[in-house]
């Protein structure tokens, strides 16, 4: 479980943060909306041990927690191969299984015919896409998002908000996904709240349903009877990849 209680955060002068609390338990998918500035970036920072409070407590009680920022953040000097093969050497992969690992998951997303390439060289979809695949790779039970896909067009946003379901609900993790476009929340999430004057508040998401456990959300372009790497165009089956994880 995630939980963030009496928190008190204060960035270049500005209380952000004010009594601030959050629960998030196992498997548990959680938008998180609010305007600009009111602090949705640093809870997940707080979430990921990025940011320390200045009053409060913050207990992760997950494993693998795992942060994607609404830029890729890939190291420019190193090629996509090894934006993947470096985090998971850091967890613990031999070498071997770590480049086993990153051509797998870039062949999943679409990307195996850029490994060798440099961040440079790709679009800005292609690179959310490596960070995306590197984000997987690392196997994470709490997947924290914040809005990688805003600056995509409609459809990309599609294909990789598809990616995203069709993996948690293979592995079960939990989210926290903040976004500008809450109807994208919208079968994504369990509840979703807002965040405003530094706290949390209840938000009801526009035509929101409740997900089907254990399936992937069907996004508009995406019919629910389809198999769910079907619904996103460069994202091979989970049964392609021999390193896929267990459930946690």
């Amino acid at each position: 479980m995630l939980e963030l209680d009496g928190i008190a955060l204060d960035l270049g002068g500005r209380r952000v943060l004010a009594g601030f609390a959050l629960r998030l338990a196992r498997g548990e998918r959680l938008g998180l909306v609010g305007p600009s500035g009111a602090g949705k970036s640093s809870v997940l920072k707080l979430a990921a041990g990025l940011l320390v409070p200045g009053a409060g407590r913050v207990r992760n009680g997950f494993a693998r927690p795992c942060l994607v920022f609404q830029e890729p953040r890939l190291l420019p000097w190193r090629s996509v191969r090894e934006n993947l093969v470096i985090p998971l050497r850091a967890a613990g992969r031999t070498r071997d299984d770590a480049r086993s690992v990153a051509e797998t998951w870039l062949a999943r997303v679409g990307q195996a015919g850029e490994a060798g390439a440099w961040p440079r060289q790709l679009s800005g979809g292609m690179a959310q896409r490596v960070a995306l695949a590197r984000a997987f790779a690392l196997e994470p039970d709490l997947l924290l998002l914040d809005e990688p896909f805003g600056a995509l067009d409609p459809e990309l946003r599609r294909t990789l908000g598809a990616l995203c379901d069709a993996e948690l609900a293979r592995t079960g993790a939990a989210l926290v996904c903040v976004s500008h476009h809450p109807q994208e929340l919208g079968e994504r999430v369990d509840r979703c709240i807002r965040l405003e004057g530094g706290r949390a508040w209840p938000h009801a998401l526009p035509g929101h349903a409740p997900r089907a456990p254990g399936r992937a959300p069907a996004l508009p372009g995406h019919p629910s009877s389809a198999p769910a790497h079907a619904r996103a165009p460069g994202l091979l089956p989970p049964a392609a990849s021999p390193t896929q994880a267990s459930p946690p």
